[in-house]
């Protein structure tokens, strides 16, 4: 699985098992109490590998497999992605600094109209945010490229897991 993607910020699969979901959730049940190496948590039909917390950093990732039951096969979506927290930080800062320079760019177009007055100060603003914007992108690129070894060893457990289920 290609993980290193520069236009997926939170990689995604789909695999589709020949079993039944009760065998895919007791494998997972199994993996929870026997490997120690991960944080395998449930609700309803969603499971989350997380990192153990020694070994976390700001930017670790987690894992998060929505369970489907079809006729007689069931289908894993998966979700590589940062902590719930970290992403909503992330997305309402780039919410804040978008709605701000909508907000400057206005204010600088209805003072060069309405005033007739120089829109220096708008401008800087605007580039300013422009700035800060691009910061956010370069940390989260950053952040994604420091989980990256984290992501590679989730996805190694995973597929440990689920390998003694797998079609051959």
């Amino acid at each position: 699985m290609e993980l290193n993607n520069t236009i997926i910020l939170r990689p995604r699969f789909i695999i589709t098992l020949d079993c039944n979901i009760s065998i895919v959730n007791s494998q997972f049940e199994k993996a929870k109490f026997n490997r120690k190496g991960y944080k395998v948590s449930f609700s309803d039909q969603h499971i989350f590998i997380r990192i153990p917390k020694q070994q976390q950093h700001f930017w670790s990732p987690q894992l998060h497999l929505e369970l489907q039951k079809n006729d007689m096969t069931t289908e894993i979506r998966g979700l590589y992605g940062p902590n719930p927290t970290v992403w909503t930080m992330f997305m309402f800062l780039h919410f804040v600094v978008a709605i701000l320079l909508l907000g400057t760019i206005i204010w600088g177009g209805y003072t060069m109209v309405a005033t007739h007055n120089s829109i220096n100060s708008a401008l800087v603003s605007a580039l300013l945010l422009i700035f800060i914007w691009l910061s956010f992108y370069i940390a989260g690129r950053f952040g994604k490229k420091k989980a990256n070894k984290q992501m590679l060893q989730l996805n190694a457990f995973f597929h440990s897991i689920i390998k003694p289920i797998e079609k051959p």
